[in-house]
């Protein structure tokens, strides 16, 4: 056991022993209760001028935040997003964004219809860097693994993505040659946002959060960010979540706030929840080609709801509970993954160790006899 170091904490002489079994499993995943609204979550954690990136598009969109942002009135926000639909036009409209990295934002109407992105561009009000999806994928996924660039697909050196550069000048793509081969090689630059928004079917306290369907960017966002607000349909115990690990894309260690936020999503998909709303997409895609419009649309579902379910009990109020409940999500329930083994841990319940053949206590005295704590005091 040469070699072997455990830092502990003394006491009035008395080491305090290491946890063993499933408590100290448990406190692993549980050290902190992250829980809070979406009103206290921004306010605590967005700062003006902040970059942050949404994680997911199109499907299980993070809404409910989105909103919030509009709510409190954050400005000067740099944004990053692989493809808006209306959470980008609401942004705009509120003037809480200034800066948009972007692959794609939906637009309806043909060029009979002027989107807010469109007066935004042409006013001077918001600045776009465009991308394609990968090579904003892989800003992310380099920031997120710590690398400084990646390589992405040659077939955009000749388009205007590379060739042409918004505000962030030449803070994007470079070429390098090919160490193996000596190819021009196209990278992409890597990227860590101040924050990541995202919502997920469930999560505990602590922001372990799981996501199933369409994965498309919130795995990379949520490492590549700095910190993450995460909004989930549920909170479920951390039991839930450690017997499905395979469903977990956010880990605890990255999530500043967890906030229960139920149709958080909405008028986006959540598979196992709710289905797109299309109709209410129509009704803000409508508005927001006219100015005044868009006005009140705002007004009636951002600024005069104070947040998510008093958003929902206006719309029942405003369409119906029936209405409503027509999007819930028919159950299609997935196979349970077994994740049995002979032992499911080394360290029992009773803090006796299989592989050593020792309890916890031994094993700290031992240590302890030939010099090999560290006291954590």
């Amino acid at each position: 056991m040469e070699g072997v170091w455990v830092v502990v904490s003394r006491s009035k002489g008395n080491a305090s022993f290491l946890k063993c079994g499933k408590e100290a499993r448990m406190e692993k995943y549980m050290d902190a209760d992250k829980r809070m609204t979406a009103a206290e979550a921004i306010g605590r954690f967005v700062n003006d001028g902040e970059s942050f990136v949404f994680a997911n598009c199109l499907y299980c969109m993070p809404l409910a935040l989105t909103h919030e942002l509009i709510r409190q009135g954050k400005k000067n926000l740099m944004a990053f997003q692989q493809g808006g639909i209306e959470e980008i036009d609401q942004l705009i409209l509120s003037k809480v964004i200034d800066r948009l990295v972007l692959a794609y934002n939906f637009r309806a109407g043909g060029p009979r219809i002027v989107s807010p992105l469109d007066r935004a561009i042409k006013e001077g009000q918001v600045a776009v860097e465009e991308m394609t999806n990968h090579t904003l994928l892989s800003m992310m996924k380099a920031g997120a693994m710590g690398y400084p660039f990646l390589p992405v697909l040659p077939g955009i050196k000749v388009t205007d993505v590379v060739r042409r550069n918004g505000f962030m000048g030449n803070q994007r793509f470079a070429r390098l040659p090919d160490p193996f081969t000596g190819k021009d090689t196209l990278v992409v630059k890597g990227f860590n946002p101040d924050f990541a928004l995202i919502h997920v079917q469930r999560a505990d306290r602590a922001g372990n959060g799981q996501l199933w369907g369409a994965m498309i960017n919130s795995k990379w966002a949520a490492l590549a960010a700095k910190k993450v607000i995460l909004s989930c349909e549920e909170i479920v115990d951390t039991e839930v979540i450690m017997s499905s690990p395979h469903l977990t894309i956010v880990p605890s260690h990255k999530v500043c706030a967890v906030v229960e936020c139920p149709w958080g999503a909405h008028p986006s998909e959540v598979l196992g929840h709710y289905d797109y709303d299309f109709p209410f997409r129509v009704l803000f895609v409508g508005s927001a080609a006219n100015p005044d419009a868009a006005k009140f649309w705002l007004d009636e579902w951002i600024h005069k709801v104070k947040d998510r379910q008093e958003y929902i009990r206006h719309y029942v109020k405003r369409f119906g509970r029936d209405t409503l409940e027509a999007f819930r999500a028919k159950p299609f329930k997935s196979v349970p993954a077994d994740y049995g083994s002979t032992f499911s841990r080394d360290w029992d319940d009773q803090g006796y160790s299989r592989s050593m053949g020792m309890t916890m206590q031994e094993f700290v005295a031992m240590l302890d006899a030939k010099g090999a704590l560290i006291d954590g005091n």
